[in-house]
């Protein structure tokens, strides 16, 4: 006679039962990573970052006011838990990891009360079915592949853990709705949540017009009668707080990127946009980088970003009419995807990511479960059934491609052949190896024509400076290397819009001071190697490397004399820019008392007597560099 009693509760139950299970058997996907050594950008964040690792217990409040990373990344909280690691537990990085994976746990019931809160409140004719949607919603959230990243690489505590604030904000929001407005409490709290998921990561500041959006909505459902504008402030706080950390990390972020107002920017963007829609929906195998101007299907990525775009557009003006939760999902997947979209643009290694949809999985797969639920149980059950064990394979598949950066990078060049990046960093662990035929294969494998040319120089250079001492000579590797500084003096036209591009040239330039160094240990008292290599680390902007080097071959005598005017003027310029004006004299005059005399000279001497208020000597000076060396400038 009990039995009704006990399958209802049981029907109570089955719904947090599902994404329990869910949740211990993505613990169970992540756990073989646990051991898995630190990758990439984890030496900057935790291993090789002295600074953190240095930071006492007393000193703490510091992380608020100074980057504490090699990366100059303005986020106290990420590195606030990264401290936490460090001092528990030292560089043992299966703590990181079970760091990370307890982030993500938590973000699970958040997916699972956000979800049932907004769709109680956007769909309330259906409240009953609330508790089984929000599971779906949170199983196929757990087992999504696209989470791999930023759980398993320990770089991506940023996103898991921006991530898990972010969820805790929108589910305060949800909670915060009263029949006349808003719960001042639940509003506090929310608008904290919020900060601390900004402080995190800064692409959460995407999060804020999301929660304002849907006080807004909240507000409007109140009755004519019973509005009170003074209600309104709380989503105009929520923007001016995100306004506010906005504008404090644009003032410490020292990269600055310029913007490109051409075609290529908005196809960029929308581009993007495609690309981030397909990876938050798509059961296709994952990766560490995506193509995007290099991707064949380029029109097509653009054409579905257009799409989503005009969705969410259409979804803006359906929800302000009335009540629609896919009109919601698509507008706060757009919302929470544009500060990924390179509308300012910066610069990361892919255009697209798996950890830049780590929040944007959520309305995705809401809509997705939205549009199923319009189907019959069992079909519906059905569909979703087929979805959750594809998503949960490629995620366990993925999970083995963080052994190591090596197999991730061979995993990406696979499945991109002539993808730039991955070939980069496939042809840096090869020549690591003195693989060079192989490296050669790879870098002529680039479709990029100039990244192309670069990185096949590169393999050349780096293999004859390694041959030098059996030569006897560095005439061939100085050659090659200064045919490969040439290449780096000028960035490709594509570098403005396909951003990643820059950075092959900036890592290229590392790898030619690398190599510049390489040869001046196997050839120490080669006078003509130094002086190359000075000048080649000036043109690149390594001034310290090149006072290092210019020094020793201007105080060599075996320097010939048509060089040593040039060579002055260059340690004296060299001088300046690293800040050691006050050195910089003494070689700009030497320069000017060679035979022959580098002229320019004059031109750098009068900046610099402008600088230190000799304003006499920058007038003599002056009057030489337009007198003996009208172009003289151009040295500056």
């Amino acid at each position: 006679m009990n039995l009704f009693p006990a399958l209802v509760r049981l029907r109570q139950y089955a719904p947090p039962a599902l994404v329990l299970a869910s949740a211990l058997i993505a613990v169970a996907f992540y756990l073989p990573a646990l051991h898995y050594p630190f990758i990439s950008d984890d030496s900057g964040y935790v291993t090789e970052n002295f600074k953190l690792a240095g930071l006492r217990l007393t000193e703490l409040w510091r992380l608020f006011t100074e980057p504490y990373n090699d990366f100059s990344e303005f986020l106290p909280l990420r590195d606030f838990s990264y401290w936490i690691d460090l001092a528990l537990f030292g560089l043992t990085s299966s703590a990181f990891r079970m760091h990370s994976v307890l982030l993500y746990l938590l973000c699970l019931p958040l997916v699972y009360g956000t979800t049932l809160g907004v769709w109680r409140y956007f769909r309330p004719a259906d409240a009953a079915s609330a508790p089984w949607a929000a599971a779906a919603v949170t199983v196929l959230f757990a087992l999504h592949p696209a989470h791999t990243e930023a759980v398993v690489w320990i770089a991506g505590r940023k996103d898991v853990l921006s991530g898990m604030f972010s969820l805790l904000a929108l589910w305060l929001a949800v909670m915060a709705k009263r029949e006349q407005g808003l719960s001042a409490p639940y509003a506090i709290a929310t608008l904290a949540a919020l900060l601390a998921a900004m402080l995190s990561k800064a692409t959460a500041v995407a999060v804020a017009p999301v929660i304002a959006i849907l006080w807004v909505i909240f507000w409007r459902d109140i009755p004519p009668p019973d509005r009170r504008r003074a209600q309104l402030l709380w989503p105009l706080a929520s923007l001016l707080l995100a306004a506010s950390i906005a504008v404090i990390f644009a003032t410490i972020i020292t990269t600055k990127i310029p913007l490109y107002f051409g075609i290529e920017a908005i196809t960029r963007s929308l581009a993007v946009l495609g690309w981030l829609a397909r990876l938050a929906v798509s059961p296709e195998s994952r990766h560490f980088l995506y193509p995007v101007f290099e991707d064949p299907y380029l029109p097509a990525m653009v054409a579905l970003g257009v799409a989503v775009m005009a969705s969410a557009a259409a979804g803006m003006l359906l929800i302000l009419r009335r009540r629609s939760l896919e009109g919601f999902a698509l507008v706060v997947f757009v919302l929470v995807c544009a500060p990924s979209l390179q509308l300012i643009p910066y610069a990361p290694p892919s255009l697209a990511s798996d950890r830049f949809v780590f929040l944007a999985v959520w309305p995705a797969v809401l809509l997705l479960v939205v549009l199923l639920w319009r189907l019959q149980p069992i079909p519906r059950a059905a569909i979703l059934l087929v979805i959750a064990l594809a998503w949960g394979f490629q995620a366990a598949e993925r999970t083995r491609d963080w052994r190591s950066f090596e197999v991730l990078m061979d995993t990406d060049f696979r499945a991109f052949p002539g993808y730039s990046m991955p070939a980069m960093y496939k042809t840096d662990i090869q020549l690591s190896k003195g693989m060079f035929r192989e490296a050669g294969e790879t870098a002529n494998s680039i479709t990029i024509p100039e990244v192309k040319s670069t990185m096949v120089k590169l393999v050349n250079a780096h293999q004859a400076v390694t041959d030098s001492p059996a030569i006897g000579n560095p005439h061939n590797a100085m050659s090659i290397l200064l045919e490969f500084d040439r290449d780096l003096q000028q960035m490709p036209l594509q570098a403005q819009w396909n951003t990643p591009v820059g950075i092959i040239w900036r890592i290229n330039r590392k790898y030619l001071r690398v190599e510049w160094q390489n040869l001046v240990k196997r050839f120490p008292h080669d006078v003509l190697v130094r002086y190359n290599a000075g000048l080649s680390l000036f043109a690149i902007q390594d001034n310290e490397g090149a006072v290092i080097h210019l020094l020793a071959a201007s105080g060599s005598e075996q320097l010939p004399e048509s060089l040593r005017g040039e060579t002055f003027k260059t340690l004296g310029l060299a001088l300046m820019k690293s800040k050691r004006a006050a050195e910089a004299e003494v070689p700009l005059r030497k320069a000017l008392e060679q035979s022959p005399p580098d002229l320019s000279a004059y031109c750098v001497l009068a900046e610099l007597y402008k600088q230190s208020n000799r304003l006499e000597e920058a007038t003599r000076a002056e009057a030489g560099c337009r007198s003996l060396a009208p172009n003289g400038g151009a040295a500056l």
